[in-house]
């Protein structure tokens, strides 16, 4: 009997502690005191005695949760922007069942103006699954546009027109969903996205199943939304200039009620620019040819949305919403070419003037339903259909003269003119499924994207005085993409453990058409993409974190197109028809420390790898196209710090990376390239007297090696005020981006034998003074986080 009984004792003991940590937790709902609407991105203070112990914000039901406590006496603390602060105190832990609370917040009136203006969170705010950029926290922002914040994100990297991050690729996400540019189109599109249209950025460096398998990394860019009851609005107006005069202003209306919101916003800017380049080679072994450049590209760029969200019932809503991006662009350059071969007495010199227009029109409709399927809202689905469209109108007319040594012209001039549209139609239908069950949290979901791309390029030569077609650069290309996909994802948690873990299937289908040459190229594939995570918290201090993440990137549309395009007549672009997607198996460790230290680690396997590589062609000419390579490695390890000074005055966000990256380039006769890389990023603001506010932020990089590529260092330093005036309803901003003038470009590329030193160099010194006044009611209440469903597919539509 006492071996029974201790038996017994020991096996109670076993379920009380398992009990104990299965149980020590708590839960809790933040709402609206008046509407009874949830309030999702309240931030919750947990905390025992005086020491915070640890800090979460509640997903878009309103919903937090606590887990693994030790026992003990806690308080919470419940935060939200326009609302008094809640507290909890004498909660105690102590192996009961989950406690869950209910927090009815009550609109401050009378503080909501102070709290606007004094409670600004900090443009960098790490966790320990993504960065965050809060856009509207930094002065620097003000007048910029959404490709001048990503950049300013730690690891974030712009090389040959493409985005990484530490070295991965990238998919540029709004709302949620990929952008669907690439290249210079990406680059366009989000410049003409203004930076206070922006509520936060971001970054996760290895997503789970439920994102798209494009990219090994993503930047999710979150819109701003009016959140308060009534009708109001923001305005802005703001001015510039670098070697040119620039502007912007904007206008944003909202209406929101009990159940219903609709609301609109339009933006423009005209930002004028100069492009300077230049770009010596050798050909051959007796033969150089030095190329320099100079372009003034002007844009007017207007982007505009409008939207409207209807909850049905208290379980169901629905909404639309139609945005698009109106580009026009017009561009002046001048290209000189000196060509010198050994044993020759004269140089040969040639002059291209080049006058160019370009009209883009980017128009996308999204529509959604969203059905709550239990009481407790753990159960939902959302359906999305989109609509996208992407026109590009391109012209450039080239008059070429040719000099001798004396600056005589010795040949009558060359004239080519290019009429290049472009269409690409974008069509799909999501559907995303989500149920909380006592297993864990499970994800699901499946979406049909149908995409089309027509490119009917018409070249011209004057011949006799009478314009001709040139045949050997005209070209009629299609391409179709039709992408059927599925996932299903989960999470649990298991004492201090956390597990995530995902599979997601795609099947690609594509057919390319050379109308022209009446040449076809078809594929179709199915790829496999699982992910899986693992964190561990050890303590209040301590947490690690084990992901892996296998992804594909597929090639922009304008890629797989085979013809030749004509910069300068030693100077061509060309696309490749077979080219193979590319695949990357990403693997992360992260360790985080008080949740201000971050530490992390990655290593990605890359096979198939796309790579633009170059290629002799006739008559001392260069052809740039891409090809796959065997494979690659990339190494890299990040050290993140967030900490504050002075009672908060002076906050500091630094960051130390450092990357390594090896391409295999040997079948196409280059030399493999690699070296450590090393950067800094650090961003400062600093709270002054009388309400100014002041940014510097700064990035650093050490040279770039990698492939047939070796980049210099790079340094760039940004400044920026910003003071509250007009009682709170407006702000003045002012800001010099890169106010040293050095951000710059300086490459040299290793081509079958060959090297090409350039110099890039895009203006990137502007002043900016913008004035933003918000007006209209100020009873916040929470709102809906729109997503649309084509995403992937937007994110490919070649250079512009």
């Amino acid at each position: 009997m006492s071996r029974f009984a201790f038996t017994a004792f020991l096996f109670i003991t076993s379920l009380s502690a398992l009990a104990q940590n299965k149980t020590n937790q708590i839960t809790g709902t933040v709402i609206d005191s008046l509407s009874k609407q949830a309030l999702p991105n309240a931030t919750i203070i947990l905390s025992s005695s005086t020491t915070t112990i640890k800090t979460t914000i509640s997903d878009n039901k309103g919903a937090y949760t606590f887990k693994n406590l030790g026992n003990g006496t806690y308080s919470l603390s419940v935060q939200y922007i326009g609302y008094k602060t809640a507290s909890l105190t004498g909660i105690t832990v102590n192996g009961e069942p989950t406690q869950a609370f209910t927090h009815k917040l009550i609109l401050d009136q009378q503080g909501l103006k102070a709290v606007t203006i004094t409670s600004a969170k900090p443009f960098i705010v790490m966790s320990a699954d993504k960065l965050t950029l809060n856009v509207a926290s930094s002065p620097i922002a003000a007048g910029g546009n959404a490709y001048d914040v990503i950049l300013r994100a730690p690891g974030v990297v712009e090389q040959n027109n493409s985005l990484s991050l530490n070295g991965k690729s990238v998919t540029v996400l709004i709302n949620g969903r990929p952008s669907n540019l690439t290249g210079e189109d990406l680059k366009t599109s989000l410049s003409a996205m203004q930076a206070n249209g922006i509520e936060k950025v971001e970054v996760i460096s290895n997503p789970s199943a439920k994102y798209d398998a494009q990219g090994a990394s993503v930047i999710n860019i979150i819109l701003a939304k009016n959140k308060n009851l009534g009708t109001n609005g923001t305005a802005t107006l703001g001015v510039g200039t670098g070697r040119y005069v620039r502007g912007n202003t904007g206008l944003t209306l909202n209406h929101r009620d009990v159940k219903s919101n609709i609301y609109g916003s339009y933006d423009y800017a005209y930002n004028p620019q100069y492009i300077q380049s230049t770009s010596d080679r050798n050909i051959g072994s007796n033969a150089t040819l030095a190329e320099t450049e100079y372009e003034v590209r002007k844009r007017s760029n207007h982007n505009y949305k409008i939207g409207f969200d209807y909850d049905i019932n208290k379980r169901s809503s629905f909404g639309f919403l139609a945005k698009g991006i109106s580009v026009i662009r017009d561009r002046q350059v001048e290209h000189n070419t000196d060509l010198h071969v050994t044993g020759m007495a004269k140089d040969s010199t040639s002059n291209i003037t080049t006058s160019g227009t370009a009209t883009i029109f980017n128009p996308a409709i999204n529509v959604y339903y969203k059905k709550l399927l239990d009481s407790a809202g753990k159960k939902d689905i959302v359906f999305n259909a989109d609509y996208f469209q992407y026109n590009r109108e391109w012209n450039d007319d080239f008059t070429t003269r040719y000099y001798d040594d004396k600056g005589l012209q010795y040949q009558p001039p060359f004239y080519l003119r290019d009429n290049s549209p472009s269409i690409v139609t974008l069509k799909s239908i999501t559907a995303d499924f989500t149920n909380t069950t006592k297993f864990g949290k499970w994800e699901a979901g499946a979406k049909a994207s149908f995409a089309k791309t027509d490119n009917d390029v018409l070249w011209e030569q004057q011949i006799s005085n009478n314009w001709q077609v040139d045949a050997n650069k005209t070209n009629h290309f299609i391409y179709k993409e039709n992408i059927l996909a599925g996932y299903i994802n989960l999470n649990k948690t298991i004492k201090k453990y956390s597990f995530q873990a995902g599979l997601r299937t795609e099947y690609t289908s594509t057919n390319g058409t050379s109308v022209t040459i009446n040449q076809n190229n078809t594929n179709q594939y199915i790829s496999l993409f699982p992910n899986v995570a693992v964190s561990y918290t050890k303590s209040a201090s301590h947490m690690f974190k084990l992901s892996y993440r296998k992804s594909i990137q597929r090639f922009g549309y304008e890629i797989v197109n085979p013809f030749v395009v004509y910069q300068s007549q030693f100077s061509y672009t060309q696309g490749n028809p077979k080219i193979l997607p590319t695949f990357v198996h990403s693997f992360e460790l992260t360790h985080v420390y008080k949740y201000k230290l971050f530490t992390t680690l990655s290593y990605s396997h890359i096979t198939q790898t796309l790579a633009q590589v170059y290629k002799p062609g006739n008559d001392s000419s260069v052809i740039s196209t891409y090809d796959n390579l065997n494979n690659a490695t990339v190494v890299s390890l990040t050290v993140t710090s967030q900490k504050s000074f002075f009672k908060g005055k002076w906050g500091s966000v630094n960051t130390l990376g450092s990357f390594y990256a090896k391409y295999d380039a040997q079948s196409f006769g280059n030399a493999v390239n690699s070296r450590v890389t090393g950067y800094i990023n650090t961003t400062n603001t600093f709270a002054l007297p009388k309400k100014w506010k002041a940014e510097i932020q700064a990035y650093y990089s050490t040279p770039i090696a990698s492939g047939i590529y070796n980049i210099d260092g790079m340094l760039q330093v940004n400044i920026g005020l910003s003071k509250p005036i007009m009682n709170g309803k407006g702000t003045l901003a002012c800001n010099v981006k890169d106010i040293f003038n050095t951000f710059e470009y300086r490459i040299n590329t290793l081509y079958n034998g060959g090297t090409i030193h350039t110099y890039n160099k895009n203006e990137s010194r502007f002043v900016n003074l913008v004035f933003t006044y918000k007006f209209g009611n100020n009873r916040v209440r929470a709102s809906k986080t729109r997503t649309t469903g084509l995403e992937e597919e937007k994110g490919r539509l070649g250079n512009n």
